[in-house]
């Protein structure tokens, strides 16, 4: 079993398939950051916001549970967590030269008159969808890796190992 602490478990560098040689080292998630992700997915949801959920809740509607969409969507094991959420409580560092967390604005720099501004920045919220998939699916598979094995019986072995 591993240890029941997130912050003693991190991922080695895992290389970006859609961008190599760039690469992500993801943490585990603690149990109030795994509830906040599922809280934010299910706010999301209420706002009506979610990524395509209209047009699957009306496809599940008009079909049923045997649509081959609605079928993905049951799958997925992103399904039900904010992926955001889970990037920004995740991702502990990349190879980008970018900041991980949020840059705050400054009016100026080291007091210097007329300095222009520096803009504000957070690099995840630049992020694109498939880079976005990509993390959030690696923090959820370090976080809970049952979510991930194709049968039950999988993974219950699994969670029961981990």
């Amino acid at each position: 079993m591993s240890s029941p602490f997130a912050s003693q478990t991190q991922s080695d560098p895992i290389l970006l398939p859609f961008d190599p040689p760039h690469t992500v080292i993801v943490r585990k998630l603690t149990g109030r950051e795994i509830e906040a992700a599922q809280e934010a997915h299910r706010g999301t949801l209420a706002s009506g916001s979610a990524r395509s959920w209209a047009v699957t809740f009306r496809r599940m509607l008009e079909k049923g549970a045997s649509d081959p969409d609605v079928l993905k969507a049951i799958a997925d094991p992103l399904t039900g967590y904010d992926r955001f959420a889970l990037v920004r409580s995740g991702l502990v560092a990349w190879s980008y030269p970018q900041s991980v967390t949020p840059i705050a604005a400054k009016a100026e720099i080291k007091g210097k008159p007329g300095a222009p501004a520096i803009e504000a920045s957070d690099a995840i919220e630049d992020l694109d969808d498939e880079a976005l998939d990509f993390i959030a699916t690696e923090v959820l598979r370090l976080t809970k890796p049952h979510l991930f094995h194709a049968t039950v019986e999988d993974a219950e072995v699994a969670q029961k190992n981990d």
